[in-house]
């Protein structure tokens, strides 16, 4: 069974003459006869019955007809849609993770700036654990994510530095230290740590308090990541988070000095693989835009437009210059 001999007998179904059927299918009708033949053979038994001049569909073939019909127009679907992707040049699918301490409202400027820049872009955004992250990129699943460096990392991956992270500490309101403008390392020596669980972006700083300046912290409390700060505007400890961390009502934050704590957050891509045109778009934005030191809330939202080539900026003149041409598709 070909699609021919589904194209043919669908003719003659609507006809319900062989002559006129061979005419709409551009053949002629010993063809449009032995295309049907063949088909009643595969399936067993007569689509059509002959009766003098007239053409009628035996209940075989009034049973396959709806079939047929759904397999051919499934068929033309298809061909669109494969037409289509070669029109707009490949799949415009962004799929990127990130994981849970990073925050996305970092990246609205960058996705915006995709969505207008790539035709066809479609968003899939994922926010899992890191771990989960890179298993899905290794599988296939993701093709970019946005990760801590203080997480291990393997070596297929390509990473290109986004922002330093600092580290900030979470407390409830009215806590001892709620007044102070930043808490020393010191002043937390005896507190009760609200820990993510998994362990999170920031699970080395207790690990470096005890391990260099003997501080303890005493870890009583756990909870998934998104659900630290709520743990503790409850009063049940501390946190140690990422600064750009959005809290609820009841916790306050303060910057962690004396040591300060910091990391690097990366954009991940699985080393050799390609990329899809959004994919490509969005590499080039967010490596000309962010220079791996300030978070993105800390970019003047110029610097963007200038860093795509409207305008000279001292700024970002070391790092890639995005060049979009004038009819509105990305340059890669």
């Amino acid at each position: 069974m070909d699609l021919v001999q589904i194209r043919h007998f669908l003719a003659l179904a609507c006809r319900l003459n062989f002559t006129r059927a061979a005419a709409d299918c551009n053949t002629t009708q010993p063809t449009l006869s032995r295309s049907i033949q063949r088909l009643e053979d595969v399936l067993g038994g007569p689509l059509v019955r002959r009766e003098r001049s007239l053409t009628q569909l035996t209940e075989l073939g009034r049973a396959m007809l709806p079939l047929l019909q759904s397999t051919h127009d499934a068929a033309e679907a298809v061909r669109t849609h494969a037409a289509a992707h070669r029109c707009v040049g490949g799949s415009a699918a962004l799929r990127i993770g990130l994981a849970p301490s990073v925050p996305v409202c970092n990246f609205s400027a960058l996705f915006m700036e995709v969505a207008t820049r790539v035709r066809g872009f479609e968003m899939n955004l994922r926010r899992t654990r890191s771990p989960e992250l890179v298993e899905a990129m290794l599988h296939g699943t993701l093709d970019l994510a946005v990760l801590p460096e203080s997480e291990a990392l393997p070596d297929r991956l390509n990473t290109w530095p986004l922002w330093q992270e600092s580290v900030a500490v979470v407390l409830p309101e009215g806590h001892r230290l709620a007044a102070h403008e930043q808490v020393e390392a010191a002043e937390l020596e005896g507190e009760t740590l609200v820990e993510a669980e998994p362990p999170a972006a920031c699970a080395f700083v207790p690990r470096g308090l005890a391990s260099k300046y003997g501080l303890r912290l005493r870890a009583v409390h756990r909870g998934e990541e998104a659900e630290v700060g709520l743990l503790v505007a409850l009063g049940l400890g501390i946190a140690l988070v990422p600064a750009g961390t959005i809290l609820p009502r009841g916790a306050v934050m303060r910057p962690l000095v004396a040591p300060a704590f910091d990391y690097r957050v990366l954009l991940c891509a699985v080393a050799g693989r390609p990329m899809n045109r959004a994919g490509r778009a969005f590499v080039k934005l967010a490596r000309a835009t962010l220079d791996g030191t300030r978070p993105p809330e800390t970019l003047h939202e110029e610097q963007m437009e200038r860093s795509m080539g409207m305008a000279a900026n001292p700024l970002v003149l070391a790092r890639p210059t995005v060049m979009w041409p004038a009819n509105g598709s990305e340059h890669v």
